[in-house]
Order: structure tokens, then sequence, then C-alpha cells
């Protein structure tokens, strides 16, 4: 008793008050009082101060002017969110496209594993119950279906794109977008 009361207690306390804490910031902006972020305020100032001469330092080694940016990013993120949003949100962007690449093309590799699937009889007879078709085509193609229902992000980001023609495979477009060949939705 006396351990959970000292140790795993105080931990487990402070664990619940920190995720509390993140989820106020997260969803509704809330922040410490200024009185106790001011060393942490300092502290972030005078590391990005030091790793200036690396960030606009334009002869700099790549590897140098990366380091120097997470610094900066990790040290003065409200600053390089306000960049961000200034320019038009291209790191946003960038995000949000890797991120539609990454689930499209887990998507377009599943595509392959649906022959396998509809190649085991009792799976493809449960498949066939289950979307109400015989054809390989047509079973496939609500399984993709499926599977790009469970990704909210992806759906959204196909649904969004200006070039978004509905009467084009579904298959066709994840691919586009697992190559890089589609640019997505503006912001």
């Amino acid at each position: 008793m006396g351990a959970w009361s000292g140790g795993i207690g105080g931990f487990v306390t402070g664990l619940a008050a920190g995720a509390a804490l993140a989820f106020g910031y997260v969803h509704f902006g809330a922040e410490l009082p200024g009185w106790l972020t001011l060393p942490d305020r300092l502290k972030a100032n005078l590391i990005s101060t030091t790793v200036e001469d690396r960030l606009y330092d334009l002869s700099a080694p790549a590897d140098a002017q990366r380091r120097a940016l997470e610094v900066y990013f990790d040290n003065r993120a409200k600053d390089a969110a306000a960049h961000d949003a200034a320019a038009g949100h291209p790191f946003l962007s960038a995000l949000r496209r890797a991120r539609a690449k990454r689930e499209a093309r887990q998507l377009v590799t599943a595509w392959g594993g649906y022959d396998l699937a509809l190649a085991k009889p009792s799976l493809r007879q449960a498949l066939e119950r289950k979307h109400g078709s015989g054809d390989d085509d047509a079973l496939k193609a609500a399984m993709l279906a499926e599977a790009l229902a469970k990704r909210p992000f992806l759906s959204a980001w196909l649904r969004a794109d200006p070039a978004h023609d509905a009467a084009r495979p579904v298959l066709e477009r994840l691919r586009e977008v697992a190559a890089g060949r589609q640019a997505g939705p503006a912001r």
C-alpha cells in the first residue's frame, strides 16, 4: 500500500494529469499559467538563438540544416506553425500528402491480397454472401470499398481532391495517390 500511495500512485496521478493537460491543450488551446512556463520559454529562446547560424546558413551541410530545423520545431513550435500558415501551409500539406500516400499504398497492396482471399473456398463463400456477388472484380471492389471506409482520412482526402471524379475507379485513384501523382485537396 505504501508503494502505491507514494511512487506508483504519484506516477499514475501525474500521468493522468499530463493526459488531461495534453487533451485540454490540443482540443481547447488551454495552457499552463505564464509563470509556470517562463523557464521553458527562456530555454527555448536560448536554444533557438544558438541554432540560428545553422538555420540561416545557406552553405551549411544538409544534415546540419535539418538538425537546426528539428531544434527550431522543438523549441519554437508556435513560430513554426505561424510561418507554415503564412506560407499557405506547405508543411501541413506535406504531412497530409505523406499520410494519404502511405494509406493509399497500403490499400493498393491489399488489393493484391484479395485474390488470395478469394482463392480460399470458405472465405469466398462468406464474402459472396456478405457482398451479394460471385464476380471476382465486384467482390474485390466491395472489399476495397470496405477497407477504404475504415480509413476516414484517406476517404476525405479523395473526396476533397479538386480533380475528384466519382466515375473513375477507386483503385486507379488510389494508385495515383500511392505513386504521389495526385496533389490532393487544397489545404
